[in-house]
């Protein structure tokens, strides 16, 4: 190697550390000292990029569901909050302080811990520590279910987007028993079959599924008559307007009457929820078809899932084999089987149980219903109900998990009784995978045979049957 060449790379060598030494001081003078304070740093940061913003995210106020109270105004809020009346969960404490402008100490560590709390207190929370177990509140008398966008209390920093809750949150309605028969297919004759709709079909105009459990195929020789012990149920075509009036979506054949004329009836019935783009679950045109769960894309991607069930078959509705139609007949390791396989290894996110139970003329569910109910969570059903129930039943929550015992009839004739004809319907909202809120309508069947919203007293009268501080106020 000649002296020039070795000259050359010496050069370069030196230029080399130069320009790293000049880059090391650089670096250094952008970086704080040690008593430069933290909003120096911020600032620092600031200037040096623009940070992404972050995410918007809804918080709430929820209590117990048997109190009175639906409302509270931010400044109502602010007072209690600030003043340490009002328990805020540890994961949302630091948003709550942010929005509220004060600080507060009464922190709980996870949701279990207001369980026996929430009957006379408050707490808040965040959407993404919300469940179904406890009733959030309207602020400033909005709720932020049905008025996103106008709901005051959000935690929202400088630059981010508005929550957005069109493609983030699903509402799902679930219904009682649905059986357009006897006197209520009468009042369709007599009045045309939006009559017996009329009354509460807002309440399913944007909801993004909707669930019937429909407990009767129709036939083309059906005739409707008034009660008789021994008449077989049956529907006309007709009628079937109803489900589609609803923006029914997903139709539960779990019911005991759906083969009350047989196979043929079922058939035709089962073809035109298909062509109706109905979607169908806990029966079918042979046993593993009956048994095969409905899954179900949610709008944030996330997965649902329904599995129902019929603990008894006492009219010989059940279907066994390849070739014989009708209800999922319910086995306890079958059920096993089926929810455990959606959950670990489909990956769905959120699974609705349901079994048509045997019926009992009683708010209180059966010992078997309870227990039974108590499996299919177990098993890993994030919500449970019994889909049997012409009387309402009681609701329960069982390791913060949902169990609606029984919601009573929707589309039914019985009247003989006043069980019998309250009843409500649940407007579910889903986000991330799971059920945040359960909003109860309250119903009636009325003199017409159709159902019509609950007076106030008719409303306040089932609540305090079906929402027992025993059943709601426990984790266990």
């Amino acid at each position: 190697m000649n002296l020039s060449f070795k000259r050359i790379n010496l050069l370069k060598i030196n230029q080399l550390y130069l320009r790293l030494l000049g880059l090391g001081i650089l670096l250094n003078a952008c970086q704080p000292s040690q008593g430069e304070s933290k909003q120096g740093k911020q600032n620092s940061a600031t200037h040096a990029h623009i940070a992404p913003a972050k995410n918007t995210i809804p918080l709430f106020v929820v209590t117990g569901y048997s109190r009175e109270l639906q409302n509270i105004s931010l400044d109502s809020l602010k007072n209690l909050y600030c003043n340490g009346k009002v328990y805020v969960l540890e994961a949302t404490k630091a948003l709550a302080n942010e929005v509220l402008g004060c600080k507060n100490a009464r922190t709980l560590p996870h949701l279990k811990a207001f369980a026996k709390l929430a009957k006379n207190h408050l707490l808040i929370t965040d959407i993404h520590h919300l469940i179904a177990q406890y009733k959030a509140l309207n602020i400033d008398k909005v709720s932020f279910f049905d008025n996103a966008a106008q709901y005051a209390f959000q935690h929202q920093p400088e630059g981010a987007q508005a929550f957005d809750y069109k493609n983030k949150v699903t509402k799902f309605t679930l219904t009682g028993v649905t059986a357009i028969t006897r006197n209520t297919g009468l009042a369709a004759d007599a009045k045309g079959p939006d009559f017996l709709i009329e009354k509460v079909k807002h309440h399913f105009q944007n909801s993004d599924f909707v669930h019937i459990s429909n407990e009767v195929s129709f036939d083309p020789n059906c005739v409707y008559i008034k009660y008789d012990p021994h008449y077989k149920f049956c529907s006309k075509e007709r009628d079937f307007k109803n489900l589609v009036d609803l923006n029914t979506n997903i139709v539960e054949l779990t019911g005991n009457h759906n083969k009350d004329f047989g196979a043929k009836p079922y058939k035709l019935t089962y073809d035109w929820y298909k062509k109706q783009g109905m979607k169908t679950f806990g029966g079918g045109l042979n046993a593993s078809q009956a048994n095969t769960p409905l899954i179900i894309d949610l709008k944030d991607g996330k997965k649902m899932a329904f599995i129902g069930f019929n603990q008894s078959c006492p009219v010989g509705e059940c279907a066994y084999g390849t070739k014989y139609s009708g209800a999922n007949r319910y086995n306890r390791e079958k059920a096993r089987k089926v929810i455990t396989d959606l959950k670990k290894n489909k990956k769905i996110d959120l699974v609705f149980a349901s079994v048509q139970f045997n019926e009992v003329d009683s708010y209180a569910p059966h010992a078997k219903q309870i227990a039974i109910s108590y499996d299919l969570h177990n098993f890993g059903a994030d919500v449970v109900y019994g889909s049997q129930a012409h009387q309402v039943q009681q609701i329960e929550f069982y390791k913060g998990k949902p169990l609606f015992h029984g919601l009573g009839n929707f589309l039914f004739d019985q009247i003989h009784r006043v069980g019998v004809r309250r009843g409500y319907f649940l407007h579910h909202y889903i986000y991330n995978g799971q059920v945040v809120q359960s909003v109860p309508v309250y119903t009636w069947i009325s003199n017409d045979r159709r159902p019509v919203l609950a007076t106030p007293k008719q409303a306040q009268e089932i609540k305090k049957l079906i929402f027992p501080d025993r059943l709601i106020y426990k984790w266990e």
